[in-house]
């Protein structure tokens, strides 16, 4: 086996099985483009984590997610704080990470930019509650965390942010209360609050809810999205401000920074984690920033902190083959 030869874990299921009908296409392209490979489909949530683990003590290096987040996040927590590089191929509903680091949504592109080898070393959060788990994007919790573990296991068709933002709202948004819930930042800044929505992040967006403007994973730290006080309208007003960063400023939301995150709650909250839900019973979840902890193939050339606008225009030009800027 040559260092080189990349190995996919490939998540059929991705964006409500459309992933499936594009098959053929994928490993066409792969073939066009890598000559030798290797792959493995997933067949569950949480597959990825092992293959991608077999496929390490194999002596492969360089491992490629062709799925959602949630397909990603499973081959980080295989790869976290070792030399394996990871590359990514968006076939799921949102790709928050794709749309982060400037990988078109573009199958063929997408293995071009792999194939083309570049790659940087960049931040993770390691989130330890009932279960453990690594995120390279936004651990969120409360009424967002909520939402997702409803939408995801009942209406697996509502994958459009705006469809996604309405269906949450429908099923959640007349039922969440927020919880008594004690947050300290780095041991010293201490909030106790009715918690309505939360998200502890190395970037700005999730799903294209622009959270945190600004922040970007070269800040060096969290950002610490908490809002609160909330429910019902209210807070479904602020979710839909926030799909264009207009839900600031507001006496409800505080921004806060810092590397290490304590969450305290009466009541356990459900956390969402890039697609998927890893934990559902903690009453307390615990975030610590791990600096230079994963390697991802990324365009040659990327920026980081730039707005939703300017990040489009760059990610037309990467999907041409041009430089980014």
């Amino acid at each position: 086996m040559a260092d080189n030869t990349p190995y996919l874990i490939i998540n059929p299921a991705a964006d409500n099985y459309k992933l499936a009908k594009k098959l053929d296409k994928v490993l066409k392209s792969a073939k066009e483009i890598f000559g030798d490979f290797e792959y493995k489909y997933t067949e569950r949530i949480g597959d990825g984590i092992p293959y991608a683990k077999q496929a390490i003590k194999d002596g492969y290096k360089k491992l490629v997610a062709v799925g959602g987040d949630g397909t990603l996040n499973e081959l980080i927590n295989a790869a976290a704080k070792s030399d394996i590089v990871l590359g990514m191929v968006p076939g799921g509903s949102a790709c928050d990470t794709h749309k982060t680091h400037g990988i078109p949504k573009n199958i063929e592109r997408a293995f071009e930019i792999i194939n083309e080898g570049y790659y940087e070393r960049f931040p993770l959060g390691l989130a330890k509650g009932d279960t453990d788990r690594y995120f390279v994007e936004m651990m969120n919790g409360a009424f967002v965390g909520e939402s997702a573990a409803r939408l995801g296991d009942k209406y697996e068709w509502a994958h459009s942010e705006l469809t996604y933002t309405l269906v949450a709202a429908y099923i959640c948004i007349f039922k969440y209360k927020p919880a008594k819930t004690r947050i300290t930042v780095d041991n010293k800044v201490v909030r106790d609050v009715n918690l309505s929505a939360f998200a502890v992040s190395l970037t700005d967006t999730v799903s294209d809810f622009e959270f945190i403007p600004g922040h970007h994973p070269r800040k060096g730290n969290f950002a610490i999205f908490v809002c609160k006080d909330l429910k019902g309208l209210r807070l479904f007003r602020i979710m839909i401000k926030a799909l264009n960063g207009k839900h600031m400023p507001n006496k409800h939301i505080e921004i806060l920074y810092g590397k290490h995150v304590l969450i305290e709650s009466e009541e356990p909250h459900t956390y969402e984690i890039e697609g998927e839900i890893p934990s559902t019973e903690s009453k307390r979840m615990e975030c610590t920033y791990i600096p230079d902890a994963i390697n991802m193939i990324i365009p040659k050339g990327w920026k980081y902190g730039l707005s939703k606008k300017d990040r489009n225009k760059a990610k037309k030009r990467v999907l041409r083959g041009l430089t980014p800027f």
